[in-house]
């Protein structure tokens, strides 16, 4: 019999992956329209339009993908006029990856669909920050001695 600790953590992870069940039902018109899948879709929302052009390996970073995936998104990505890859005006040896307009549009579709229509949409502020600081590795606080995990 699992422990009410591993009950709750079960609990937890379950609705973590219904609201990414969800909200890739939000994006099914976003993706049929642009010809993309979740994954992709995931890619497209990871650039900022707004800051430079990633470098393929922030992309794979940002994504959990392996480079080789980063690089076989890229490419369905770039026949569907969505990314660009070019040399890093910083260094040469690299590539980024930058949105087209098409691109830009499609992303702006995705972040429009997922505002209103995911399951979180409806979430006030606090919650939503409490939701980002839980989930975020960025936002982790710093590792607590173990002794006191559970205060």
């Amino acid at each position: 019999m699992a422990s009410s600790r591993e009950q709750q953590l079960s609990q937890a992870l379950f609705a973590v992956y219904d609201v990414v069940a969800r909200t890739d039902e939000a994006l099914a018109p976003a993706l049929r329209q642009y010809e993309i899948t979740a994954t992709t879709a995931h890619l497209l929302w990871t650039i900022d339009p707004d800051e430079p052009a990633p470098p393929m390996r922030t992309v794979a970073q940002r994504t959990h993908c392996s480079p080789q995936n980063v690089t076989f998104m890229c490419q369905q990505l770039e026949a569907r006029g969505l990314v660009e890859r070019r040399t890093s005006p910083t260094d040469k040896r690299q590539r980024v990856v930058e949105l087209t307009a098409r691109g830009r549009s499609a992303r702006e579709s995705i972040i429009a669909l997922v505002s209103s229509d995911s399951p979180l949409a409806d979430q006030p502020r606090a919650a939503l920050d409490t939701i980002i600081e839980l989930l975020m590795p960025h936002s982790r606080p710093a590792p607590q001695d173990p002794s006191r995990a559970d205060e």
